[in-house]
């Protein structure tokens, strides 16, 4: 299966990516260790992260305030360990795709360019070939609406109930889908999105 991916200046070269290539899943993995835990201990790391992101940020050597998206990662990885590790993709463990190069090429603009957080030469866009058994298509949106809980009312209830949709392949009213892969792929080409 041929699916698209835009690479921040992580991918140099190579036959195929890496799953969770900029280990994402390091800053995520305090929240799913806390949770395991208890509630307590999450809430201990979770006020100890906002302290330390604020601090790095100011020092200039982080360039957003990222707490709250990695603690949201850490409940839904724990919700995922908990109730759907037999049949899912792990959001810190994976490649993320788009369907079409114009999806992919909307995005690396969007969230990439326009943003200023990147130049264009610093974005690589591939062409890749997947494992289809290995891909997973999830509604962002409750990944989206989980952090805005979290910032908003830190209910963490709600926020896992909405990690349970995610997983469980539901969709939101307004559904944003995003292509997870977890297995062995190959980079087909490079193709110039400029």
């Amino acid at each position: 299966m041929i699916l698209y991916h835009y690479s921040v200046d992580s991918y140099q070269s190579g036959e195929k990516l890496i799953n969770d290539f900029k280990k994402q899943f390091r800053f995520a993995e305090p929240f799913l260790l806390a949770l395991q835990k208890s509630e307590e201990c999450f809430w201990s790391v979770f006020f100890s992260a906002m302290s330390y992101s604020r601090e790095l940020c100011s020092l200039g050597l982080r360039k957003h305030e990222n707490y709250i998206k990695d603690a949201v990662e850490g409940i839904f990885e724990y919700v995922r360990r908990r109730d759907y590790a037999d049949a899912s993709a792990s959001r810190v463990g994976c490649v993320y795709y788009c369907e079409s190069k114009d999806e992919a090429l909307r995005y690396l603009k969007e969230d990439c360019i326009d943003s200023g957080d990147f130049t264009v030469n610093q974005v690589k866009l591939l062409e890749v070939e997947v494992d289809e058994k290995t891909v997973f298509r999830y509604d962002q949106a409750f990944f989206n609406e989980a952090c805005d809980i979290m910032e908003e009312s830190r209910d963490l209830e709600h926020v896992m109930a909405l990690a349970g949709k995610y997983f469980s392949l539901e969709r939101s009213a307004s559904p944003l889908i995003e292509v997870l892969a977890y297995g062995e792929n190959r980079i087909v080409r490079e193709i110039d999105a400029f």
